[in-house]
C-alpha cells in the first residue's frame, strides 16, 4: 500500500505488488478515500476510483474505548475493531467480524509489522519487507484463501488510524 504524501485528507491506492526485489507495482486493485470534514475519521474503499463503496470504516468518537465500526456499501455493520487498554506501552486490539468470529492482532502497528489471525491462522501480514528504502510503502499480504481482500484491507486501514491518535 502506498500513501500519497502530498494529499487533502488521507485518500490512497492499493496497488497489487511481486515480492520481487524492488517491490514492483502493478495496477491499482482498490481506492481508498478519506473524509476530511467529517466530526469522525471515514474511510471508503472502492474497486476503482469512482465505484461504489465496498467498505466504510468509521472512528467512533466519545466512548470509554476506542472503536471504529467496519460497515458495507448499504451501511449494515459488517465488522467492529475495538482497542484494550493492556498498558502503557502496548496497545491491543480485537476486530468482531460479523458478530461472531473474533481476529486477533499482534505485532507493532506503527511500524506496519503485524498480523491478524483467526483461529490462529495468519489472514493478514503487514511488513516492510523489500521497500525499506521507501518511506511510504509497505506490503499486506493476505491468505489467498480469503475471499474478502477488501475486508481484509479496511481492518488494517482502521487499525493504523487507530493506532496514530
Amino acid at each position: 500500500m502506498r500513501e500519497k504524501l502530498l494529499t487533502f485528507g488521507k485518500d490512497f491506492e492499493i496497488k497489487e505488488a511481486s515480492h520481487r526485489r524492488g517491490g514492483h507495482t502493478g495496477k491499482a486493485k482498490f481506492y481508498v478515500d478519506n473524509k476530511v470534514l467529517r466530526v469522525r475519521e471515514t474511510y471508503n474503499i472502492r474497486s476503482s476510483r469512482h465505484g461504489e463503496v465496498l467498505y466504510q470504516v468509521q472512528e467512533r468518537k466519545l466512548r470509554v474505548r476506542d472503536t471504529m465500526k467496519i460497515e458495507d456499501g448499504n451501511g449494515e455493520e459488517i465488522a467492529k475493531i475495538k482497542k484494550r487498554a493492556v498498558g502503557v506501552v502496548r496497545d491491543n486490539f480485537v476486530v468482531k467480524v460479523r458478530g461472531d468470529r473474533d481476529w486477533q492482532i499482534h505485532g507493532a502497528i506503527l511500524d506496519h509489522d503485524f498480523t491478524v489471525k483467526e483461529n490462529g491462522k495468519t489472514i493478514v501480514n503487514v511488513h516492510k519487507n523489500w521497500v525499506t528504502p521507501i518511506k511510504d510503502c509497505y506490503f499486506i499480504d493476505i491468505d489467498e484463501d480469503y475471499d474478502d481482500k477488501a475486508l481484509a484491507l479496511m481492518v488494517v486501514i482502521g487499525l493504523e488510524d487507530m493506532s496514530e491518535d
